[in-house]
C-alpha cells in the first residue's frame, strides 16, 4: 500500500529545500541540501513501485549528479522540471489512487543492481521478474544504495571496475554495516579484482554476460531460506535410566528430536511411525539382544539403511565384529561420553540425510526423480480418496529440445532444463510435488487442485517461461513447453492417471507445440 503520508512530508521537505537555493542559486551547499530530499523520494518511489514519480524524477537527479558549480541555468532547469513532479506526487497522493493498477504495491523480492550503464541491464529486469524477482537498476551507485537499504533488497550486485575503486568500495563497506549481501559484477576477474571483492565480504563473482537463470539461482538461497527438520533419534533400552540419561543429554540440542522405546517388539511400528534418523540400540536386553533386533530391522527394506549404533558395556572384538557384520554402523560402550553420544549421533544423521537425498532427487535438477515423484504421487491419490479431493497431475516437455542441444551444445542444454527445474518449483504450490520424469520431461503433482485451475495455472506457467531468455556464447534464445493433464478421481488409478496425462501431452505435441491438453474423459 503506497504510504502517501511519508511521501507528502518528503515533498513538503524537497519544497522548502527548494525555496533557499531560490535566494541564492549560486551556493553549493543549499543544492546539497536540496538533493537529499530528491534522493529519498526516489528511493521511496522505486520501492512502492510509483513509476510515475520515478520517472519525472530521473532528470532531476541526472542533473544533480552532474551538477558542479550551481548557478541560474541550473536552477531554471529544475523550475521546469519540479511541476511534472508534482503533478506525480499529487497522482499518488489522491484519494482514488490505485496502486496495485498503476503498478505499485509489489510483493516480489528485490534485487538491487550498481552498474555504470543502468539502460543496458533492463532486459535483465524484465526477465527477472519471470523468476519471481523485482530488480532495480541504478547507475548512481549512493542512490542504489539507500534504495537497497530502504527496500530490504534480498541482494546487491555491484558492478566493479577493472582496478580497486575506493569509492566504490567504502560505499560497499556502508552497504555491509546494514546486511543485505553483495555480489560483484566484473567484465575480467582477475585474481587481484577477486581478492578485493573477497575482502570486502563479496557473498559471489559474476562475469558478464550475467543471465536471469544465473542470478536467480545465487539469490534463491537468500530468499527461500529453508530450515532443516530436526534430526530424529529412537533409543531403544530397556533401563529406564539409559533412557532418561540419553534423551536428557541429546535433547538439549534444539536440532535433535528424541524417542524412546523400551520393548523390542514395538520397533517396527515405532520406526514406521517416528521415520529415525540414527537408531540407538541397547545390544543386551531381557528376551532378546540388539544383533536379533537390527537383523530384524534389516530384513525389513524400508529401515534398511537406517544407522544403527549400538549400546553396549561389551568389549569383545569378536562379538563387535559379528554385530558390525549384521547390520551395526557403530559402537558407543558404556559409560558413553556426551561429546562422544552428541557427535555419532549427528554424524550418522548427517550421512543417512545426505545418503536418503540422493535416493529420491534427480542430480541434474534437484527435483524428485522419476520413482520418487510416482510415490508422492501415489500418496497424493490415496489421500485425496479419504478426503474427496482431487489430485491433478501433469506431464511437460520442452520442445524441440533435442535442437537446443545440437545448436548450443549439451552444456547449455543442461542449463535449460536446470532453468526449467527452478521455475516450476518456484511456480507451484508448497504442497504440490514438482519431478523429472526423465530427459527433458516433468511432472507436477497438484494436490487439491480442479482440473480447472490445474490447466489455467499450467497455461500461465507455459506462458511466463516462453518469455525467458538462455544464453550462450553467441546471444541467447528461447524455448516453449508443451503439457498434458489429467486428474482424479476422473481416473482412478495411479497407472491410468500417469498413461492419460501421457497421451494428453503427445496431443499437444500433435497440435502443434507450445500448448496444454486436457486427457479426455473416460
Amino acid at each position: 500500500m503506497v504510504n502517501r503520508l511519508e511521501i507528502h512530508s518528503i515533498w513538503s521537505g524537497l519544497v522548502q529545500a527548494w525555496k533557499v537555493i531560490w535566494q541564492d542559486a549560486a551556493d553549493s551547499q543549499r543544492w546539497a541540501a536540496f538533493a537529499p530530499h530528491c534522493d529519498r523520494l526516489m528511493v521511496l518511489a522505486r520501492q512502492q513501485g510509483l513509476t510515475r514519480i520515478e520517472s519525472e524524477l530521473l532528470p532531476l537527479l541526472e542533473l544533480l549528479q552532474k551538477l558542479s558549480r550551481p548557478g541560474e541555468e541550473d536552477k531554471a532547469v529544475v523550475d521546469r522540471l519540479l511541476p511534472g513532479v508534482f503533478a506525480a506526487v499529487r497522482e499518488v497522493c489522491s484519494d482514488n489512487y490505485d496502486a496495485e493498477a498503476r503498478g505499485g504495491a509489489h510483493s516480489m523480492p528485490v534485487i538491487v543492481m550498481l552498474v555504470q550503464h543502468a539502460s543496458a541491464w533492463q532486459e535483465l529486469g524484465l526477465q527477472m521478474e519471470q523468476y519471481g524477482y523485482r530488480l532495480q537498476i541504478f547507475s548512481n551507485y549512493r542512490l542504489g544504495m539507500q534504495a537497497a537499504i530502504t527496500a530490504r533488497a534480498i541482494a546487491v550486485v555491484v558492478e566493479l571496475g577493472t582496478s580497486d575503486d575506493a569509492a566504490v568500495m567504502a560505499l560497499i563497506d556502508e552497504l555491509n554495516r546494514y546486511g543485505p549481501k553483495w555480489f560483484a559484477l566484473a567484465r575480467e576477474a582477475s585474481f587481484a579484482l577477486r581478492l578485493t571483492a573477497v575482502r570486502h565480504a563479496s557473498h559471489g563473482f559474476f562475469l558478464t554476460p550475467l543471465s536471469a537463470p544465473m542470478l536467480a539461482d545465487a539469490v534463491d538461497p537468500l530468499t527461500f531460506k529453508t530450515k532443516d527438520e530436526p534430526y530424529r533419534v529412537l533409543i531403544l533400552d530397556d533401563s529406564p535410566t539409559v533412557l532418561a540419561s540419553i534423551r536428557k543429554t541429546l535433547n538439549q540440542f534444539p536440532n535433535i528430536h528424541t524417542q524412546t522405546l523400551r520393548q523390542p517388539e514395538q520397533v517396527l511400528d515405532v520406526m514406521g511411525e517416528f521415520s529415525p534418523d540414527v537408531l540407538l540400540l541397547d545390544f543386551h536386553m531381557n528376551g532378546c539382544n540388539g544383533l536379533e533386533v537390527a537383523k530384524i530391522i534389516r530384513q525389513n527394506k524400508t529401515f534398511e539403511s537406517v544407522p544403527i549404533v549400538y549400546l553396549t558395556a561389551e568389549t569383545s572384538e569378536h562379538v563387535q565384529l559379528e554385530a558390525m557384520r549384521n547390520g551395526g554402523d557403530d559402537f558407543l560402550t558404556k559409560p558413553i561420553s556426551q561429546a562422544q553420544l552428541v557427535n555419532t549421533v549427528i554424524s550418522k544423521a548427517e550421512r543417512y540425510r545426505g545418503l536418503r537425498k540422493l535416493m529420491v532427487e534427480d542430480s541434474l535438477t534437484g527435483l524428485y526423480n522419476h520413482v520418487k515423484a510416482k510415490t508422492l504421487l501415489q500418496q497424493a491419490i490415496l489421500m485425496a480418496e479419504r478426503q474427496k479431493s482431487t489430485v491433478s497431475y501433469a506431464m511437460l516437455d520442452i520442445d524441440h529440445f533435442k535442437r537446443v542441444n545440437d545448436t548450443y551444445g549439451h552444456s547449455v542444454g543442461d542449463k535449460v532444463i536446470r532453468a526449467l527445474a527452478r521455475f516450476l518449483k518456484q511456480q507451484v504450490r508448497r504442497a504440490d510435488v514438482v519431478g523429472r520424469y526423465g530427459g527433458e520431461e516433468f511432472v507436477i503433482v497438484f494436490f487439491d487442485c480442479t482440473p480447472d485451475d490445474a490447466f489455467e495455472k499450467l497455461n500461465e506457467m507455459r506462458e511466463a517461461f516462453g518469455l525467458v531468455q538462455h544464453t550462450y556464447e553467441g546471444g541467447s534464445f528461447s524455448v516453449t513447453l508443451s503439457a498434458g493433464i489429467a486428474n482424479f478421481p476422473a481416473y482412478l488409478t495411479m497407472g491410468e492417471l500417469v498413461v492419460a496425462a501421457d497421451e494428453a501431452l503427445y496431443a499437444a505435441k500433435r497440435a502443434g507445440r507450445n500448448c496444454v491438453m486436457r486427457a479426455a474423459i473416460p
